[in-house]
């Protein structure tokens, strides 16, 4: 049987929504939602009723998102609340969506994309405050590691000197079958800073265990000191660079296997094309 819809609150909704998500989701996850909670409680009230949101009130959200987020932003928060509204209506709190008719958006934005270059990334080490953060940037732009989620697992039995190679646990695609982990090589230029490290320790990044691995500040610290200046998504543009070198140098199929992604992912989020691409005349 029904429950009276008018009684069911957008706090109500997101509360429940968030308890069920809790048993089920990874912590990056949890706290995606949340902050998509954040933004939707910006425009609608806690005690507003789900059932009288319309579509109208809908779109001026997307439309007030939009001036003030990126484009790409404004699509992660629109699908949330449509999952969120989604859900709702599986609990028969709602007849149907009303987010169902708002368009998403398109995830991709490449306005930010940039090749981080190999002089760049020898002035970002050499403006490192400690071994540590060496290593952060070396596994990202060397290794091709996904940060935070891949630096974080990664432990000093997972590096096989003798094989020059090194093992990577990576939540993102442990749920498909035979992707829990990968093999990458030691390249040279990240196998130097790892020889510096303290390897007495479980982790090689044994300090950040236990924080929340903010590090998009630190690392724009380190950025403005080597002379680089500011650079967008700078994790996701250091594996990127990587992936395209990787790419370049040992094919597609190596990429895939090291990079930890399939060759369609690589040639839609991550390939660029640059100026030497392009034949001379």
């Amino acid at each position: 049987m029904r429950v009276d819809v008018a009684v069911i609150t957008c706090q109500e909704l997101w509360d429940s929504f968030l308890k069920q998500k809790a048993t089920v989701v990874k912590e990056k996850s949890l706290n995606l939602y949340q902050r998509n909670r954040e933004i939707f409680f910006t425009t609608f009230p806690p005690n507003k009723p789900i059932e009288q949101i319309t579509i109208d009130d809908l779109l001026e959200w997307k439309s007030a998102l939009l001036a003030r987020y990126a484009s790409a932003s404004v699509t992660g928060y629109i699908g949330v609340a449509k999952m969120v509204f989604g859900w709702a209506v599986d609990q028969d709190w709602l007849r149907k969506n009303p987010m169902e008719k708002i368009p998403t958006g398109n995830f991709r934005n490449r306005d930010n994309d940039r090749i981080i270059t190999m002089e760049e990334y020898a002035l970002l080490l050499d403006a490192c405050p400690t071994q540590e953060w060496r290593v952060i940037v070396a596994l990202a732009r060397i290794g091709g590691l996904r940060c935070p989620s891949e630096l974080k697992q990664l432990r000093w039995k997972d590096v096989d000197w003798t094989q020059n190679r090194f093992m990577v646990r990576s939540p993102k695609t442990e749920r498909h079958v035979n992707h829990a982990t990968r093999l990458v090589p030691l390249f040279p230029e990240l196998r130097v800073e790892l020889d510096k490290s303290d390897k007495t320790t479980e982790f090689v990044l044994q300090s950040y265990q236990g924080t929340n691995w903010s590090l998009y500040e630190p690392f724009q610290e380190i950025a403005e000191r080597s002379g680089v200046g500011v650079i967008k998504c700078p994790f996701r543009n250091m594996r990127r660079s990587r992936s395209n070198e990787v790419a370049d140098r040992w094919g597609a199929r190596k990429e895939s296997l090291w990079i930890g992604h399939s060759e369609a992912v690589m040639e839609k989020h991550y390939r660029m094309h640059l100026d030497k691409d392009f034949p001379t005349c």
